[in-house]
């Protein structure tokens, strides 16, 4: 037996649907936009032409040998034959590489400086989890024309402790940052203390004293960094909001630590003053 519908229950079931499809298509966030660098941006005659295969703009399916899926996304201007400082932002638990873009909202700003930039899907934290993520900027390096003495890690919460942890834990597996990034991460002083110290030039964490997740985790792991970088030590636990960098540090390695007061899950608003320090400029407050 059939069920009938009667013309103004179709034209409104098909009403609903077309009002459905609008709401999915205006509601969803933005589509970030890269920027232009210049044309002096980059080190100049650093690739062989055709030696690099990726196209500028926006790419969001590129894989690492092992099939972990990121997205790149380089200035308007990207010449193919130019060398640019390479940032991988690393993805918050759950995020994947396009909802991991939106949270950072650091694609137009950090093209306009000059940088590639690629987001990695996040996997299930683990030792394998670590490896894999590691793969992604050497990766990003077999596509695009990349400085590799300028790579920079950044990541909040998994995503920072993937940061802090591919040098610490993985440190031949991937291309060695020069920077590293990391706010409100899962990782103590204890757990990157059970490794031999990296050499990671500069060091900047993040971390709030209202973090419930991970309460004065970021801290100790300033403590580490400073240790590993031979700075003198430094008494954070009277910071208020602000940030702090690490005095006496050895060979021009820098330290900073950053204290902020926001609830775990938010990301704190400092981009510029982060792209400031993975560029060499002084840590600031946010």
């Amino acid at each position: 037996m059939g069920i009938s519908v009667s013309r103004q229950t179709a034209a409104l079931i098909a009403m609903v649907l077309i009002l459905a499809f609008a709401l999915l298509v205006f509601s969803a966030p933005a589509r970030p936009k890269v920027a232009a660098a210049g044309p002096e941006s980059g080190i100049a005659a650093a690739c062989g032409p055709g030696s690099r295969t990726g196209h500028a703009d926006l790419d969001d399916n590129l894989q690492t040998s092992d099939r972990l899926t990121f997205a790149v996304r380089t200035p308007s201007d990207y010449d193919p034959t130019r060398a640019y400082p390479l940032l991988v932002v690393f993805p918050p638990a759950g995020y994947n590489r396009r909802q991991s873009e939106t949270f950072y909202d650091l694609t137009t700003e950090a093209t306009r400086r000059g940088f590639i930039v690629a987001y990695s899907d996040h996997i299930v934290l683990s030792p394998t989890a670590v490896s894999r993520q590691a793969k992604v900027a050497a990766t990003v390096a077999s596509f695009f024309c990349v400085d590799e003495a300028s790579i920079a890690y950044l990541g909040h919460s998994d995503g920072g402790l993937i940061a802090e942890g591919i040098p610490a834990y993985v440190p031949k597996a991937g291309a060695a940052p020069h920077s590293i990034v990391a706010s409100g991460a899962g990782i103590t002083r204890e757990d990157l203390a059970a490794m031999a110290c990296p050499s990671i030039p500069a060091v900047l964490i993040v971390h709030s004293r209202s973090d419930e997740r991970f309460p004065d985790f970021g801290r100790g792991a300033a403590a580490y960094w400073g240790r590993c970088a031979a700075c003198a030590p430094e008494n954070l636990n009277a910071l208020a909001d602000g940030c702090r960098d690490f005095s006496g540090c050895a060979g021009g390695r820098r330290v900073a630590y950053c204290e902020t007061s926001l609830p775990h899950k938010r990301w704190p608003s400092m981009n510029t003053a982060m792209l400031d320090f993975i560029q060499g400029t002084k840590a600031k407050p946010p």
